[in-house]
């Protein structure tokens, strides 16, 4: 039987099994860590274009209510200077947005 080489004791011994110890966790973590961060990109893809796909053309129809509640305050506007009252305008179609009036839901019972 060979004889087997001795271990190094001490401090000096424990340092160097500590180094190699801590090489190997390091290769481990950085390839833990690799797999981890691939797949947060793809969540993170699959997120985003998902939100795109979804919230775009949500922000777009509230922009374009937007805008179509004051094309109506114009427009009542210039028919309340004709002579016209919320009661007639309201018959015309007009939300209650567009003549002024606070709608339903936020009315004190």
């Amino acid at each position: 039987m060979p004889p087997s080489q001795p271990k190094e004791g001490g401090i000096k011994g424990f340092l160097t099994r500590a180094g190699t110890s801590f090489y190997a966790g390091g290769l481990y973590f950085k390839e833990k860590s690799w797999i981890v961060a691939k797949k947060a990109g793809n969540v993170g893809f699959v997120l985003a274009t998902t939100s795109i796909v979804v919230l775009m053309p949500l922000i777009f129809e509230i922009m374009r209510e937007g805008q179509m509640i004051e094309t109506d305050k114009l427009h009542v506007k210039q028919l309340k200077q004709d002579g016209y009252s919320d009661g007639q305008l309201q018959e015309m179609g007009f939300p209650k947005v567009a003549l002024g009036l606070a709608p339903a839901v936020l009315k004190a019972p």
